[in-house]
């Protein structure tokens, strides 16, 4: 087994970011894959070689038929879970683990944005030295269903959605945005693909002002997790 970790990159606007700060500060290399640039899924075999494997966030949905990477990623993830290869997957990447395993996912009535509060509901291993509640930024409107057999992680008071899972051993997913730093986030707030300036500019203002929260709450918050992740190889 290598060092290196995998990343699979959906889209230009969601990058790893700090995830690839916190590798780095382990001494563990990482190869990112510009899925959305046109760069192929590795072959299975490729999975033997690798450290780990993380699967980032996107503006599509899972079954979005305008990219097809994405129905062999699923694949991948399955077998990377059936070879016990430590596995990751942020937002879009935990809904695609999530319907790689049997699990689900849906269209929310409302976007679920912004800088959240967030329940641990099972502490150790992936959650080990983040306090509870602790805050995250969210930016999606779907939500996923856990596959069967997964331990919920954490989740949002008032909200029914899972914001996180362990399957297997070293599988998890995360709904929540770990891995933001200061122009990934600028990007999204100026983007806006949820329609915050639409349906809630006060919000939007919210976040602005939050800016330097969120971000340096995010780099530790990601830090810790991807530190955590790492002890799992």
């Amino acid at each position: 087994m290598s060092s290196a970790v995998l990343i699979l990159q959906h889209t230009a606007l969601s990058r790893p970011a700090t995830i690839l700060e916190a590798l780095a500060g382990l001494g563990l290399a990482a190869e990112v894959l510009a899925l959305y640039d046109g760069a192929p899924l590795p072959a299975p075999e490729r999975l033997n070689e690798l450290a780990a494997l993380i699967s980032l966030g996107g503006a599509m949905n899972t079954d979005d038929k305008a990219f097809s990477f994405l129905h062999g990623e699923r694949a991948l993830l399955a077998e990377a879970v059936r070879r016990d290869l430590p596995v990751l997957g942020i937002c879009l990447g935990a809904q695609q683990l999530a319907r790689a395993l049997g699990g689900s996912v849906y269209q929310r009535q409302i976007p679920e944005v912004g800088w959240l509060p967030l329940r641990v509901l099972a502490s150790g291993g992936l959650f080990a030295g983040i306090p509870s509640p602790f805050e995250a930024l969210e930016w999606h409107a779907q939500s996923f269903s856990p596959p069967p057999g997964a331990t919920v992680l954490a989740a949002r008071d008032g909200d029914d959605g899972a914001q996180a899972f362990r399957v297997g051993r070293r599988a998890w997913g995360l709904q929540f945005h770990p891995e933001v730093d200061e122009a990934m986030l600028d990007a999204w707030l100026k983007h806006d693909n949820k329609g915050l300036r639409r349906r809630d500019p006060a919000l939007l203002r919210a976040m602005h002002q939050q800016r330097d929260a969120i971000v340096n709450g995010s780099r530790a918050l990601c830090h810790r997790l991807i530190a955590n992740f790492a002890g799992s190889f």
